[in-house]
């Protein structure tokens, strides 16, 4: 009997072969490739190549310098030459690149199966016909040996069941590969690039119309912009901001420039090396076609075509990389004295602004410095409270408005929207904010030559007060109440818009600067047939000799009001005449009196014609009544 290998060898050596089978692929790709440029790092250039043009053409903002227009032509001049090169790069590097599939090896893993799948099927045949033998040995043996030959057919049955399951497994591998070479035959005669690279690379270029595709050509050059000089440090702030922006964006382009460029060199490294060794190899064959030696085989043409046709190959994809790296170093020298122009714009425009704010700080201390000795002068040189706090008021409004003028001049820069604004906004105040204004306005009038301080005694819309404020927009009087002659406070303050000055029909009254007196007069009745001369005579004597008590005082302020109007005034003296009333006829005396003495005045005069009357029998028989004292001023 024929020797047989126990069923666990059987099935390792299956399960050995079919791993192989499953792996032959994996060791094929993993053979050492002999191109020296990959797949991946071809495509991660072209993705940096693009990004970096997009960011070439779009990431630097001008800041209206005249020579920012040829900077930038320039970049993207550039940047367009570096994007054609690394795709010109990119689409001769196809042949160099490995393949994923080794020819060949599809093909003799099919024949791998196919064979062993005939072999197994001859081994299954034959333990067939052995346990065909053996089940007729076994009808036929002797009862001792009966039991082995049970055995072995047992044995044998078990390695044919394996055998035929291996013929299911190995008859579904033989059609899989079978469909999956047809399928690689037909994608190999659609697709000249199965591994996808040209693909890649045909889609990237897509994406970039405006320089592969003439119709997409840009047809007008772009115009630089006309950005006009700053003229308020706002604007010069503004594009001091502006500049420094375009500072860190250059810089930013700068640094990915040199790594772009850093990158092209390393993929440029392994093809100049495998250019050296083509150019070796060329010179060793021309040195042993030259000095042929015995024994050695000659070059023929077809090794120098081989050799020739690899350092093209190689030479297409490392020149325009060289001359992608040339673009990029011009690239950079643009970008480094657009980056210069820019900065020495950028330091002079700083110190622009530096001596601006200098001039505004120089000019506000000096408008402050003004301020305060304008204040110690009115301090000093003026006595008179009202007069002093008038040019206090004149100097808080003319420091403000040179203040407010040097800020508008040095912030502002367009002066014309600012004249619009400024328009509009004064409408908007004019209309909403009338009666204030107007207040404000009347306000200049008030503290005037004619005007109203603290401590006078007007008369306004019915209402007798002493002042005791004067604001820009309101002023305050306290008021008094009496009757006519003998005024008294009430405790009340009176407030009054400013404005109220501008109405019609609410007349100020007020006593002339530097005068204190009022005019009053004291009236009698008479009977038509008495002595009205000694009764007038009599009023007169009284009067005037009250009167010449204060004529000196009322004099002097007289003569105050002469010199400040320049105008001769009839001297102050008493008058007396006789007058018809509703209630009959009346001798009246009108006296000029003082403000500060009215009372004693009105009540000695009252006193002294009582007393007269009560003692002369004539004027008693000719006066009608008592006598009224009243002021002789009526609003």
């Amino acid at each position: 009997m024929r020797f047989r290998p126990p069923l666990h060898i059987c099935a390792c050596a299956i399960t050995v072969l079919l791993a192989a089978f499953s792996l032959s692929g994996q060791t094929q790709d993993q053979k050492p490739a002999t191109a020296t440029l990959d797949e991946r790092q071809i495509l991660h250039h072209l993705n940096s190549v693009i990004t970096w043009y997009r960011k070439n053409k779009t990431q630097i903002q001008p800041v209206g310098l005249p020579t920012d227009a040829l900077y930038q032509s320039t970049a993207n001049k550039m940047a367009t030459e570096v994007v054609a090169l690394a795709f010109a790069s990119a689409e001769k590097a196809a042949p160099l690149l490995p393949s994923e599939i080794p020819q060949g090896a599809a093909s003799t893993s099919h024949q791998n199966l196919v064979k062993l799948l005939q072999d197994t099927t001859t081994h299954n045949a034959q333990l067939q016909t052995q346990i065909n033998q053996l089940n007729s040995k076994i009808a036929s043996a002797r009862r001792r040996d009966v039991q082995a030959l049970t055995d072995q057919r047992d044995r044998l049955q078990g390695e044919l069941d394996l055998g035929k399951s291996m013929i299911n497994s190995l008859t579904q591998l033989t059609r899989n590969s079978e469909q999956k070479a047809t399928k690689k035959k037909g994608d190999s005669e659609n697709q000249p690039n199965p591994n996808g690279f040209e693909a890649s690379v045909a889609q990237l270029k897509s994406t970039l119309p405006e320089i592969f595709d003439p119709k997409n050509q840009p047809v007008t050059a772009s115009t630089p912009q006309n950005i006009n000089s700053p003229t308020g440090l706002f604007g010069a702030l503004h594009r001091l901001y502006d500049q420094s922006v375009s500072l860190r964006q250059i810089e930013s382009l700068q640094l990915e420039t040199n790594q772009l460029e850093d990158f092209v060199n390393t993929l440029r490294s392994p093809l100049r090396t495998e250019l050296r060794a083509t150019i070796q190899q060329g010179r060793a064959l021309s040195t042993t076609a030259d000095n042929p030696q015995p024994g050695e085989a000659l070059p023929s043409k077809q090794d120098f075509d081989t050799l020739a046709a690899r350092f093209d190959q190689i030479a297409g994809v490392e020149v325009p990389l060289s001359q992608e790296v040339v673009a990029l170093d011009e690239s950079k020298a643009n970008l480094e004295d657009w980056r210069n122009s820019i900065r020495r714009e950028s330091g002079a425009l700083l110190r622009s602004v530096l001596v601006r704010v200098g001039i505004m700080i120089a000019v506000l201390g000096f408008l402050l410095l003004i301020s305060d000795l304008w204040k110690r002068a009115t301090f000093r040189y003026i006595a008179d409270n009202r007069r002093r706090r008038q040019f206090l008021v004149v100097r808080r409004f003319v420091i403000g408005f040179l203040i407010g003028l040097v800020l508008i001049f040095s912030f502002v820069t367009e002066f014309s929207a600012l004249a619009t604004f400024a328009g509009f906004l004064t409408a908007g105040i004019a209309v909403g904010l009338q009666t204030i204004l107007l207040s404000v306005a009347a306000y200049f009038f008030l503290i005037g030559r004619y005007g109203i301080r603290v401590g006078d005694r007007i008369t306004i819309s019915g209402v007798t007060g002493d002042v005791i404020d004067v604001g820009f927009v309101r002023f305050y009087m306290l008021e008094l109440a009496g009757t006519g002659i003998d005024l008294q406070p009430t405790g009340r303050v009176v407030a009054f818009a400013n404005a109220v000055l501008f109405q019609p029909t609410t007349p100020m009254f007020k006593q002339v600067p530097g005068t204190h007196y009022s005019w009053h007069e004291i009236s009698i009745g008479l009977q038509p047939a008495g002595n009205h001369k000694l009764v007038e005579e009599t009023m007169m004597q009284i009067v005037q000799s009250v009167y010449e008590k204060y004529q000196p005082l009322l004099d002097r302020q007289q003569r105050s009001i002469e010199e400040r109007f320049e105008v001769p005034f009839a001297p102050l003296k008493p008058k007396a005449q006789l007058q018809l009333t509703d209630t009959g006829l009346e001798a009246v005396v009108r006296y000029p009196v003082s403000l500060r003495h009215n009372v004693e005045a009105d009540d000695e005069i009252t006193r002294r014609l009582l007393q007269l009357i009560s003692r002369n029998g004539e004027l008693k028989e000719t006066v009608a009544g008592l006598p009224k004292i009243r002021s002789a001023v009526r609003a």
